[in-house]
């Protein structure tokens, strides 16, 4: 077959091509969504960050959308982590003053009882004595005998009240004692658990903020591979269009300008600009 004798004739074919490529790259629906950077949500890490803190704020436990973002709470009781500190000591009733008992000798009873018979017993063997220095001197049975038992057992009676009074008071003394250091323990406990979370939810934070940079830095080279994917095919085609009319410029018998003979070849580059446009670069 014989080659057109008019440079047009030959090389228009090639004008009506990239025209045709262009229109149809220009109908193609464009997704804006899949080229707009997304917001990363946030990651396990930052998640976990998040609980901590609500736990600490006595909120319960966190709520989600569909997102990941936070929509409400549950369980709270605005108490905070002071929570089970408080309710043991309402279980304990450690501020009830005759809670003390409880933490007293279980064995007090038994110690007293035997400390009190041994000076009974003492105190018994003590007044026999008297009987014998009485007989002894002849007064037995008389009247200074009498006054010397007489106050012999009111010594005796008060020494045993003494004693027994202060087995009493240092029985009182423990039991105060171990009702103080338990309330004390629990109070410890209360202010360093919190600043436990308060550390452990630093670090989660910090672990998170990386996490969800990593996500987003992600996210951002998603939509640029889009935007690339989206945009080369009317880049390739403008190319084209610049090669064709850099060829149809040089061939004998040419327009100085060809594009403008034919309405189809002068819209190419526009097309192309249009695409650009359209293209929603970010």
């Amino acid at each position: 077959m014989a080659l057109p004798t008019n440079p047009q004739q030959w090389i228009q074919p090639y004008g009506q091509g990239l025209a045709s490529l262009a229109t149809q790259q220009l109908g193609r629906p464009i997704d804006v969504g899949a080229m707009t950077a997304q917001v990363a949500g946030p990651g396990a890490f930052t998640q976990a960050q998040q609980q901590v803190t609500a736990d600490m704020g006595g909120l319960g436990s966190i709520q989600r959308d569909a997102t990941g973002q936070i929509s409400g709470f549950t369980g709270g009781t605005g108490i905070a982590s002071f929570q089970p500190y408080l309710q043991t000591i309402q279980d304990k009733s450690l501020l009830d003053p005759t809670k003390y008992q409880d933490y007293m000798s279980p064995y007090q009873t038994d110690v007293i009882n035997k400390t009190l018979a041994e000076f009974d017993k003492q105190a018994q063997i003590g007044k026999l004595g008297l009987g014998k220095t009485a007989s002894d001197a002849g007064a037995f049975g008389g009247a200074r005998h009498g006054i010397a038992q007489s106050e012999y057992q009111l010594g005796s009676d008060a020494n045993r009240s003494l004693i027994h009074s202060g087995l009493l008071e240092k029985g009182f003394g423990v039991g105060q004692a171990g009702q103080a250091a338990h309330l004390a323990n629990l109070q410890n406990q209360a202010k360093f658990v919190p600043n436990l979370q308060a550390g452990l939810g630093n670090l989660y934070g910090q672990m998170g903020g990386a996490e969800n940079a990593y996500a987003q830095a992600l996210q951002n080279q998603l939509a640029k591979s889009n935007q690339l994917a989206m945009n080369l095919p009317m880049d390739r085609i403008k190319q084209a269009a610049n090669v064709f009319g850099t060829v149809a410029g040089q061939v004998p018998g040419a327009p100085v300008q060809p594009f403008q003979a034919n309405p189809t070849y002068a819209g190419i580059g526009a097309f192309a600009d249009l695409q650009s446009l359209m293209g929603a670069r970010t």
